[in-house]
């Protein structure tokens, strides 16, 4: 049986009753299922101060509603969340947990509304795994003072910063929040207006090797696996040969390399990681449209939906396992955001509580709807410059192949799984055929 859905500008997620046409292919793509790559951890998003401002603007009917959107079956889910520890530039003001040096007053509770809202989000996806990261440390522990405009960690803060972070996770754990990946640094190499701090690839190292490990050992109660760098993907290499190139930390001790889409190629670089770091589980944590910088488009544009689909298409051709859009919502300028740092998101919500879905949104459920955790990338392949394409078994061998036709001009594919038979792709649109036997 086969089941084909697409999406363009016109048609949303509409599943096709009778794809087939008599005219003359272009288009081949051939699947493998005896060669697997990597199997899949899962889709998700940020739960971000402005994700849930935007989230409490509505009524508790769409409230119900964004929720199963997003994490039931029904919807995208979800099962990965990205969780600031702090502020970030999607808060409406700078903030920590900590602001002197007796760890004791360590406190949450400008944590709560996150709290409850997640809370929420666990009565559909209860397998939910998190992703936690600080934007910056305290600013009393920073050279420059404050927690925007990038400034380092004071080598003499690194034990009570390490500290810090493991028992805020840890009182975070017991309010309920299933913390599995700790990351020392969101963008450690970027000093911006927001909160932010630049970590070297050493002084990342050994932080994590001299600090931080130990304080897990000391104070956490249950496994903490460790993520590393959470930036761009563009210089994964170099940043991997300094952190690794002396000190104490071994790849070993790392679990999850984690990595931004803030550049628009450089794919190959995973495939490095994935050769030379083979333990790493390859996560792309952090991903939007970024309306300061494009401003030739309206928000909501079917050109920031093809952005995504590209991304996650080729992301997902070079061994990442996990993939994490940024906000969750966000309200209908692109915030809240305490430096105007403006973006775009799948669900956007007024202060009304009405409710915008973007055409990013369908473009991720061509993904998270027909690709389960679990599910194993096998090879696949396109004669079509035009068409870009990727491919997944489960566990039952029903096989789903997501194609995008990035081109101007239709193209008319051989059907993968019955060659007499042939559909047209529509110029830029995303076509998910799902095979089940």
């Amino acid at each position: 049986m086969l089941k084909i859905v697409f999406t363009n500008k016109d048609n949303l997620f509409k599943e096709i009753d009778s794809p087939f046409c008599n005219e003359r292919a272009d288009t081949i793509i051939k699947v493998n299922a005896n060669i697997k790559y990597q199997r899949h951890l899962g889709f998700g998003g940020a739960l971000t101060d402005a994700a849930c401002i935007s989230f409490n603007y509505l009524s508790p009917e769409n409230k119900e509603k964004y929720l199963k959107l997003y994490f039931s079956k029904e919807g995208l889910n979800y099962n990965l969340l990205r969780y600031p520890l702090g502020s970030c530039d999607f808060s409406t003001h700078n903030y920590y947990y900590l602001n002197n040096e007796d760890i004791k007053t360590l406190n949450i509770e400008c944590d709560k509304n996150r709290i409850l809202m997640y809370k929420e989000i666990i009565r559909y996806q209860k397998d939910i795994i998190v992703f936690a990261v600080p934007w910056s440390p305290p600013a009393f522990m920073k050279t420059n003072g404050e927690m925007n405009h990038g400034g380092k960690l004071k080598e003499e803060y690194y034990p009570l910063y390490a500290e810090m972070l493991v028992k805020a996770t840890n009182f975070l754990r017991e309010q309920g929040l299933n913390i599995q990946v700790l990351n020392v640094q969101n963008e450690p190499l970027a000093t911006q207006v927001w909160d932010s701090c630049i970590y070297t690839g050493q002084e990342e190292a050994k932080l994590i090797s001299d600090y931080l490990i130990p304080n897990i050992k000391k104070y956490s109660k249950s496994r903490v696996f460790l993520g590393l760098f959470d930036h761009n993907r563009d210089v994964l290499i170099s940043r991997m040969n300094d952190t690794f190139s002396k000190g104490n930390l071994k790849p070993e001790q790392i679990d999850y390399l984690c990595f931004h889409w803030y550049s628009q190629k450089d794919f190959e670089q995973l495939d490095y990681i994935h050769e030379h770091y083979p333990n790493f589980h390859l996560v792309m944590t952090e991903g939007c449209v970024e309306l300061l910088l494009d401003k030739n488009h309206p928000v909501g544009d079917f050109s920031h939906a093809e952005k995504y689909i590209h991304q996650i298409i080729n992301d997902l051709n070079h061994y990442t396992e996990g993939y994490i859009d940024w906000n969750l919502s966000l309200n209908m300028n692109g915030g809240p955001n305490h430096v105007g740092n403006y973006c775009e998101a799948p669900i956007m919500i007024d202060e009304k509580g009405d409710m915008k879905i973007n055409y990013s949104y369908y473009a991720i459920a061509h993904f998270a709807k027909f690709i389960s955790p679990g599910d194993c990338r096998i090879k696949c392949s396109s004669n079509n410059s035009d068409i870009e394409v990727v491919s997944y078994q489960n566990s039952q061998e029903n096989l789903t192949i997501i194609t995008y036709n990035k081109s101007d001009n239709p193209h008319v594919l051989v059907n993968p799984f019955n060659s007499d038979e042939k559909i047209k792709l529509l110029p830029h649109s995303i076509y998910t055929f799902v095979h089940k036997n």
